[in-house]
C-alpha cells in the first residue's frame, strides 16, 4: 500500500438539521392555553414574592431558603413561558406585558385607569 492510500481521509459531514414538524392546530391551542395559565401564574408568583418580602421586612425576619425557593419557582415558570412563547412565535407589545394593576393616567383629564381599560372612566376618552 502506498502512504497516501493508507491515510484515513477525513470528510467533514455537516450535522443533520432536524426540523420539527409544525404543531397541529390542536397542539397550538393547548400551548396557548398553557401560555395563558403560565402568565397568570407568573403574575401571582411575583405578587406573592413581593408581599412575602414586605412582610419579612416588616417583622425583621429572615427566611432565605424560602425566598430562594419562591424565586426558583417563579424563574422556572418564566423559563417555560418564554419557551412556549418563542415556539409559538408570539410577540407581545409592551403595553400588554403590564396585565394587572394601574395602566397609567388619562392624557385628557389625569384620571388613573387600569391596565385593561380601553376608555377613561371619567371623561370617556379612548386610552
Amino acid at each position: 500500500m502506498s502512504g497516501e492510500s493508507s491515510r484515513a481521509t477525513q470528510v467533514e459531514v455537516p450535522p443533520l438539521e432536524v426540523q420539527a414538524a409544525p404543531a397541529s392546530l390542536r397542539e397550538r391551542g393547548r400551548m396557548r392555553s398553557r401560555v395563558r395559565y403560565l402568565r397568570q401564574l407568573r403574575e401571582i408568583q411575583l405578587r406573592d414574592l413581593g408581599g412575602f418580602l414586605l412582610e419579612l421586612h416588616r417583622f425583621s425576619r429572615r427566611r432565605p431558603e424560602l425566598v430562594d425557593q419562591k424565586l426558583a419557582d417563579a424563574a422556572e415558570t418564566d423559563r417555560e413561558l418564554r419557551a412556549l412563547e418563542s415556539s409559538l412565535g408570539e410577540r407581545r407589545p409592551l403595553r400588554e406585558l403590564r396585565e394587572a394593576g394601574i395602566g397609567g393616567a388619562c392624557a385628557s383629564c389625569g384620571t388613573v385607569h387600569g391596565s385593561r381599560d380601553r376608555y377613561c372612566s371619567w371623561c370617556g376618552r379612548r386610552l
